[in-house]
């Protein structure tokens, strides 16, 4: 394996607690401030951006790893492009990383930038607090169910090093 595939590997495991304590911390504030009836401050506004910034940087490394130098996505494309996608979804370990994990992970994405977009949009501070906490559960449920967990038999660590 390269030193480029390793970096960006252990980036991408990292980044993936960051990006989950953020969902945490941007639904918690979400939820608080709505049901607190609170302003939408400069702060809130930071917390969202955090959030919705800390899951593109997680997609950027996964989509480096996933169409650039990760062995396993490259031996899952090359199945999917070979023998077809029933052939891959027949791959129990080629399926997660060629196909749940991308798609739960670009899901989660997409979720979170239309909550962002849905919080601009809003004029109500209690609008803004709930759209955006719904969005950031919704994103952090779609994350927790794309990460490799050891005990799902993905055979992945929870911390690299």
């Amino acid at each position: 394996m390269g030193v480029v595939y390793e970096v960006v590997l252990v980036a991408h495991s990292f980044v993936r607690w960051w990006v989950l304590a953020a969902c945490a911390l941007t639904a918690l504030r979400g939820f608080g401030g709505g049901r607190a009836r609170g302003a939408w401050t400069p702060r809130d506004q930071g917390v969202a951006r955090a959030f919705v910034g800390s899951v593109d940087l997680q997609v950027l490394l996964g989509m480096s790893l996933y169409f650039g130098v990760s062995p396993l996505a490259r031996a899952a494309r090359a199945l999917w492009s070979r023998d077809g996608f029933m052939a891959l979804w027949s791959e129990p370990g080629l399926r997660f990383v060629g196909v749940v994990h991308p798609l739960l992970a670009l899901l989660a994405a997409a979720v979170a930038h239309a909550a962002w977009i849905a919080v601009r949009r809003s004029d109500g501070a209690r609008e803004r607090h709930a759209r955006l906490a719904w969005g950031a559960a919704l994103s952090a449920l779609l994350l927790l169910a794309a990460v490799p967990w050891p005990f799902l038999g993905h055979e992945r660590p929870w911390f690299r090093f």
